[in-house]
């Protein structure tokens, strides 16, 4: 498999399409290598408001 977002071949690719606040249904299906997963992953914690 390849991820779509580097173009690297990998053996596992993911996609989250529903969380918290984040619904990507309608959006074009990109999958991920876990070095990108974990990249965008991290980004989206980093958006999020934090609680005080």
């Amino acid at each position: 498999m390849k991820c779509d977002t580097c173009g690297k071949e990998s053996t596992e690719v993911k996609r989250v399409v529903l969380d918290a606040g984040y619904d990507r249904t309608l959006a074009k299906a990109l999958y991920n290598c876990p070095d990108c997963y974990q990249k965008k992953e991290d980004t989206k914690k980093s958006k999020k408001p934090t609680q005080d």
